[in-house]
């Protein structure tokens, strides 16, 4: 029974391990990111800078991460790195490449997807990467920065003179410039310049070609609102004027050009009387040159928006000759708007993160667009959800019509409850992504997209439930470990279920186990003393909420029904003595059996010993007898005392009670009652039936090892037979002896080796002890014949 006892023990054991391997696998999640899933870089960071670094939990000693999506593609991020950490946590650190360019006002979102293996699995992380904006200095021109722009003018301008237009541009939006000449030389000449905020250089005196000055230097320095600058210079020449005007073929003409004409393009032909002419702005056209046979061109791409002078210009050229001649001419010019820049949108990427339980309707953001085009500049909306956000956001209005340059939208307005308790937003990592085209009013029209990326975050909006009702039934004969069964709450809140089980109260030898709710029984039941036991099982939701320390929970009772099982013996008066008359009629009771069993088990009651069967019967607990008594002195004599002993069970357990009766001869006819007297002290004898029930696993085991025994048994008696028949007969002379000494053995066994050891016979005879008369007695019919 030790044996067994331990291997049972041994058996429970490794179970429990099995089962707490198989839980806690399916538990836990590998591998596992541990990562801020959007992380900003400022666009100044220099090449293979640090962009992120974070955690990958697995078990698996050399897992493997890739970057195995960009959107938008793109190179500036260098492959991951990955090495080990504490524990089960491996670090891995990313940065830029080693060519890496960052620039806020051309790209400001990168979406990675990061993908790490292990354990013959894989798991997928996405990565939003956003572009900080950093102040970059104003760009010059780079002739006006380096030798620097020289300008020639005629003596005869009258003021003010528009001598220069510095062109300089910021990198960064909405960043205004500032102008301001630093320095002259002549020093004496610096009062006589000025420049206004486009940047356009003027004199405020006129030019003297035989008296003043003829060259000037001015430098000037354009700086932004930050305080970042360029620096450059104007070379100022003085030019006489010659007598004897010349006259052009067309002294003013207008041309009408498209604001994306190629750089260089001809934009005008102007051409005067006469012969080795040379041809000249009179001013500063930055947008234009002449050359030297009166053609026009551009000299840089035009942009309206940018600087929306360009969309008007009356340019004066002079023709001068050799023999001291001019004349000028005017040519109007007349840029046309195309449209050539897509709505700009601040923010340029929208993300949120927002309670699940956020109401219907509700405004998440201000999205404020505008068109960089003077004309055809208004701009609409329209909102593209993906499969898992459709209905969840709306714009307010299809279509806006804005005021020119700018156009103010406030969206998304929540559409739909945003639910964060399901398993397809689950797979989709708590996200709602959508799309919203901003498209102006040119032809044709052009597009900006504005990507919505909204986090949803859990609430713990539900408080678990049980399963109504809650009950078990469990024999009172269960040992020690037994599961009586399993309660189960739910709870709507992602993760499903995701419950923790304790039972509150007194202690009432039960115990839960706290993830599945199984119950287990710790101590021994009794259905005779409680058949039923109550306690309360409470149920705490885990992780529910973003913040931890919320939680809800629930109680419900529990109900154990003890089923009664036969465990005691039936319990009895132990002894009985009574006194009857031979007339006793054989339909009436001798005496009853006082007996009763706690199990409330049938009873059934049994004559045990021998040879009173015949003399008494038992109607369930009442005994009767069963053949009438005879006291004839002339005939048969029975006993006048009778010691029958009784069993009582109850199918498993017994009880014996013993019974004296004493019979009183009598000649009447005329019954009696009987009186039960008692003369000796009772003698109580308890006989108890137990036996041993094996448990469904042992019986497995050992059906188990008696087949093999068996098998074994079989080889053995196959390998002896084949010695038997290897080894021969044996011969008729050597056993002959053998079966004459056996013959002799039994004809000596035979022999009576003693008179005494002859079998005595009974011849039939008695004597009657009161009488003393003689008479046979048949031993199987129990009749005496007197003699």
């Amino acid at each position: 029974m030790d044996q067994m006892s331990s291997l049972r023990a041994l058996l429970l054991a490794l179970l429990q391990i099995c089962v707490f391997r198989v839980e806690f696998t399916v538990a836990q999640k590998d591998p596992e990111f541990i990562i801020q899933p959007i992380v900003k870089i400022q666009e100044d960071s220099q090449p293979n800078s640090l962009v992120l670094e974070f955690r990958v939990k697995t078990v698996d000693p050399d897992p493997q991460i890739e970057i195995f999506n960009i959107n938008p593609p793109t190179t500036v991020f260098a492959l991951p790195t990955i090495h080990q950490g504490t524990g089960n946590t491996h670090n891995v650190t990313l940065r830029l490449s080693s060519n890496a360019s960052l620039d806020f006002e051309t790209l400001r979102l990168y979406r990675l997807e990061l993908r790490v293996s292990a354990n013959n699995s894989t798991a997928t992380q996405t990565l939003e990467v956003e572009v900080l904006d950093v102040n970059e200095p104003p760009q010059c021109d780079a002739v006006f920065q380096f030798p620097g722009a020289v300008v020639k003018i005629p003596n005869d301008l009258t003021v003010p003179i528009e001598l220069y237009h510095v062109v300089a541009s910021d990198p960064d939006i909405n960043n205004n410039l500032n102008y301001r000449i630093h320095q002259v030389w002549p020093a004496s000449a610096r009062p006589q310049f000025m420049i206004d905020d486009t940047g356009t250089i003027y004199s405020n005196q006129g030019f003297g070609y035989q008296s003043s000055d003829k060259d000037f230097i001015v430098n000037v320095t354009v700086s932004d609102e930050q305080g970042a600058s360029c620096r450059g210079k104007v070379r100022i020449e003085i030019l006489p004027v010659l007598d004897h005007t010349l006259n052009f073929t067309v002294p003013s003409q207008s041309v009408t050009i498209s604001e994306d004409i190629q750089v260089g393009s001809v934009v005008a032909i102007v051409k005067a009387l006469g012969s080795d002419l040379r041809y000249e702005f009179v001013g500063n056209y930055p947008a234009y040159r002449i050359s030297q046979d009166g053609i026009i061109r551009t000299t840089c791409e035009l942009d309206l928006e940018t600087n929306g002078d360009q969309q008007r210009s009356i340019l004066m050229i002079r023709a001068f000759s050799t023999t001291h001649r001019s004349g000028t001419a005017t040519v109007n010019v007349t840029v046309l708007d195309v449209n050539d820049n897509p709505p700009t949108c601040t923010p340029s990427v929208i993300v949120l993160c927002i309670p699940e339980t956020i109401s219907i309707y509700s405004e998440l953001a201000t999205l404020s667009c505008s068109d960089a085009d003077i004309t055809n500049n208004s701009v609409s909306y329209q909102l593209e959800p993906n499969a898992v956000s459709q209905f969840k956001f709306r714009l307010q209005g299809s279509q806006l019509q804005a005021s020119p340059m700018l156009a103010s939208l406030e969206l998304p307005l929540v559409n739909n409850t945003l639910d964060y308790d399901n398993a397809e937003i689950a797979h989709n990592n708590f996200q709602y992504k959508a799309t919203i085209f901003v498209i102006d009013g040119g032809l044709p029209p052009l597009t900006t997209v504005v990507q919505v990326l909204v986090t949803v975050t859990p609430v713990n909006e539900f408080i678990p439930g049980f399963q109504q009702p809650v009950q078990f039934l469990v024999n009172e004969d269960a040992g020690r470990g037994t599961v009586i069964g399993m309660v189960r709450a739910t709870d709507r809140d992602w993760e499903h279920d995701s419950i923790r089980y304790s039972i509150t109260g007194a202690d009432q030898g039960f115990s839960i186990n706290p993830k599945t709710g199984e119950l287990y029984l710790r101590r021994e039941l009794d259905f005779e003393t409680q058949p039923t036991h109550q306690f309360v099982v409470q149920a705490v939701d885990l992780n529910q909420d973003i913040n931890p320390s919320v939680r809800k929970q629930t109680t419900q009772e529990v109900t154990i029904n003890v089923q009664n099982v036969n465990d005691n013996p039936p319990e009895c008066n132990p002894f009985y003595e009574t006194e009857i008359y031979s007339t006793l009629s054989l339909t009436e009771e001798i005496l009853s059996l006082t007996c009763w069993d706690i199990d409330g088990d049938r009873l059934t009651a049994t004559l045990t010993n021998g040879g009173k069967n015949d003399r008494f019967r038992l109607n369930e607990l009442q005994l009767f007898s069963k053949n009438a008594f005879s006291y004839n002195p002339e005939g048969i004599f029975d006993p006048i005392f009778f010691e029958l002993r009784i069993e009582v069970t109850d199918g498993k357990f017994s009880t014996t009670v013993l019974v004296i009766i004493h019979v009183k001869p009598w000649t009447t006819t005329v019954p009696t009652t009987t009186t039960p007297t008692t003369t000796r002290k009772p003698r109580v004898q308890t006989v108890i039936s137990s036996y041993w029930e094996p448990e469904p696993w042992f019986v497995a085991v050992m059906t188990v090892t008696i087949a093999l025994a068996l098998i074994a048994l079989g080889l053995l008696i196959w390998k002896i037979l084949q010695c038997t028949s290897a080894c021969g007969k044996p011969t008729q002379e050597m056993s002959q002896p053998l079966l004459q000494n056996t013959y002799m053995n039994f004809a000596e066994e035979a022999k009576p080796q003693n008179p005494r050891d002859t079998p005595q016979t009974f011849d039939g005879k008695a004597q009657d002890p009161v009488t003393g008369r003689n008479y046979l007695f048949n031993s199987i019919t129990g009749e005496r014949r007197w003699t």
